[in-house]
């Protein structure tokens, strides 16, 4: 059989987070986050960093391949940057298509993303029926 591919049905590029039109390193939190959890580009705002330093907020992981949160971080908190923040980014429980493709034959359906991953990564994603497959992420274009 040919390349099983996931394709995320929309995503979006930005290489470096910008606030204002002015390079940002830094977050708000739009919600709390409990520690442990992997942190999504859609619950941050990027912002100037505030004067002085910052507690960490986040560890990587090198076991699943991305960031979790070091601590419990409240909404409203500026926290530095982490380096996924809005990168192509698949997180655990997304959906997303899974295309197979061998010659002329293309077969497509829905699968669970079970963990993150970026653009050109492998991952493991689960079927309808409970099958676990491992496939290479492919952002589609938006």
């Amino acid at each position: 059989m040919g390349l099983a591919v996931a394709v995320a049905s929309v995503a979006v590029a930005i290489s470096a987070p910008q606030a204002h039109g002015i390079e940002a390193h830094c977050l708000e939190a739009r919600a709390p986050l409990a520690a442990g959890a992997i942190p999504a580009s859609a619950n941050f705002m990027p912002v100037a960093c505030p004067a002085g330093g910052m507690a960490s907020a986040f560890r990587y992981d090198r076991t699943h391949g991305c960031t979790h949160a070091a601590r419990t971080i409240a909404a409203g908190e500026i926290v530095p940057a982490y380096p996924e923040f809005e990168r192509n980014m698949i997180e655990p429980g997304q959906s997303l298509r899974l295309v197979v493709s061998d010659g002329p034959v293309r077969i497509e359906r829905t699968v669970e993303a079970m963990q993150a991953a970026k653009s050109g990564e492998k991952l493991f994603v689960k079927t309808d029926d409970g099958q676990i497959l491992s496939v290479r992420y492919e952002s589609a274009a938006p």
